[in-house]
């Protein structure tokens, strides 16, 4: 007997909707991290839905925070279990980026008995260039930066700002390394500007330019002038989080010797993410 479509369409639906809202609170577990919850929940929407890229990429995800949250001799039982589930996601749907770029971090991160391989990190990057140039960009300086390749890294960086001028992403990646890689504040600082000022819209440069001020102690009322204007905002996927914000408004704070409002912040952060050991560490220096 052949099913009607329009029966099969509303199965797909029903289904559909009862893996979405696993999907969602398995992220949101981890925003709060609830690692071990995350994990449950995600794992429930594969079981469900078997041949979900999302579920799967949302599951190597959780994993790979308990991978590291768990040391080295913890996460030797969960590596291959994240590289399982990005291997799966991009199989189901080859177009996945942030699949293929989960990969891309395994692959260049992970140590070679646990599944690292340069050679598979570079290959995920040529597949992300064909799909979205810049975030190849960035895919390949994270495979050079493993590589101890800084020169190469860096030239990733500034060529996806020469060819995407008028892209505040592009703008804000080469900010991201310039602070985070070569400690360069300076040249950080008037990347992001740059971004805000190519789209005032821009959130994520905002959190770039406080989060920078925090752990640089330079600019600081330009960064807690941007961390409030960002928490004013309701992060999309892939963004920084609001507690993180919490955090890096509380370092200024510390760094400009306002201990009560530092603790303040410190605390709303760990509210929203009780695993934040940053945050954790920090209420204990202004307590």
């Amino acid at each position: 007997m052949r099913i009607p479509l329009t029966v099969l369409a509303a199965f797909a639906a029903v289904s559909l909707s009862a893996q979405t809202p696993l999907i969602d609170q398995g992220r949101a577990a981890l925003t709060r991290g609830q690692t071990d919850a995350a994990v449950d929940t995600l794992e429930k929407a594969v079981a469900q839905s078997p041949n979900s890229a999302e579920a799967h990429y949302w599951l190597g995800s959780a994993y790979g925070t308990k991978a590291q949250q768990a040391g080295m001799f913890g996460a030797m039982s969960i590596v291959g279990k994240v590289k399982d589930e990005f291997e799966k996601a991009v199989a189901l749907n080859p177009r996945y980026i942030d699949a293929r770029f989960g990969l891309v971090e395994f692959y260049s991160a992970a140590p070679g008995f646990m599944g690292g391989d340069s050679d598979k990190a570079l290959a995920q990057a040529t597949e992300i260039k064909k799909l979205a140039p810049l975030m190849a960009h960035r895919a390949f300086a994270m495979v050079y930066t493993s590589q101890k390749k800084p020169d190469l890294a860096k030239k990733e960086y500034l060529d996806g700002v020469r060819e995407q001028p008028t892209s505040p992403k592009a703008h804000q990646y080469l900010g991201q390394y310039m602070a985070n890689t070569e400690k360069n504040y300076k040249g950080a600082f008037s990347e992001f500007e740059a971004a805000v000022k190519l789209d005032p819209a821009y959130m994520p440069a905002l959190y770039w330019i406080g989060r920078t001020a925090g752990q640089s102690g330079e600019n600081l009322a330009r960064g807690e002038e941007a961390l409030k204007k960002y928490l004013t905002y309701t992060p999309k996927e892939n963004e920084p989080p609001l507690a993180n914000t919490h955090h890096w408004l509380g370092a200024i704070y510390e760094k400009l010797g306002r201990k009560a409002e530092a603790k303040q912040q410190y605390e709303t952060a760990l509210k929203l993410n009780p695993a934040l050991k940053q945050s954790s560490e920090a209420l204990k220096r202004v307590s």
